[in-house]
């Protein structure tokens, strides 16, 4: 017995099914940046300080001020004669009234001749009819200007001292300036000079 072989025919393989496409991706959504806007803090307003109190007003009791006593008239100033350029004629010192010296551009009364001074006046006290003439010198340094001034100042400075610190009376006393015109010494030395800075009493 022959086997009946039947032909075995494969079946076709079923075609395979494409592949899908791949979904897309969804876009991202856009993102929102929010506008920041700088933000400056305005600056707090400063406090107004308060108003200060006003005072309590003051009372003043109106005090009547005292009357002054009215003052004793006072003396009429006897006027002074002063000459400040050299007269023709020189008059000599009174011998009893001593000399005053003074310092180097200097016009002040030195102590040491106080005495001195206190000696003129009693004799000037004594002799009321006399009129004094103060005469101031200088030495030969400076001007022939500078040395009249200087030369005046110095008469003043004893006639004040005179007056108005010893008490003599006015009355008896002429001022003048010789400035550097009549040196007792010619020289041209310290001891030179210091002799012609002074101040003499002569009698007119």
């Amino acid at each position: 017995m022959v086997a009946k072989v039947e032909e075995f025919t494969p079946e076709p393989e079923p075609e395979l099914a494409p592949e899908p496409e791949p979904t897309p991706e969804p876009e991202p959504e856009p993102v929102v940046v929010a506008k920041v806007e700088e933000f400056t803090p305005e600056p707090e307003p400063e406090p107004e300080p308060e108003p200060e109190p006003e005072p309590e007003p003051v009372v003043v009791a109106k005090v009547e001020a005292p009357k002054a006593e009215e003052p004793a008239p006072a003396k009429r100033k006897q006027p002074v004669t002063i000459i400040v350029a050299p007269t023709e004629e020189a008059s000599a010192p009174i011998a009893d009234l001593g000399t005053v010296y003074f310092d180097f551009d200097k016009s002040d009364i030195k102590p040491k001749f106080a005495e001195a001074l206190r000696r003129n006046f009693e004799w000037i006290e004594e002799h009321p009819e006399a009129h004094i003439q103060l005469e101031g010198h200088c030495d030969e340094r400076g001007t022939n200007e500078y040395n009249l001034a200087l030369g005046e100042r110095r008469s003043r400075a004893v006639y004040d001292y005179l007056v108005k610190t010893l008490g003599a009376n006015p009355n008896q006393f002429t001022l003048i300036s010789f400035g550097e015109e009549r040196p007792t010494d010619f020289g041209h030395t310290e001891s030179a000079w210091g002799k012609n800075r002074r101040v003499e009493f002569t009698r007119l």
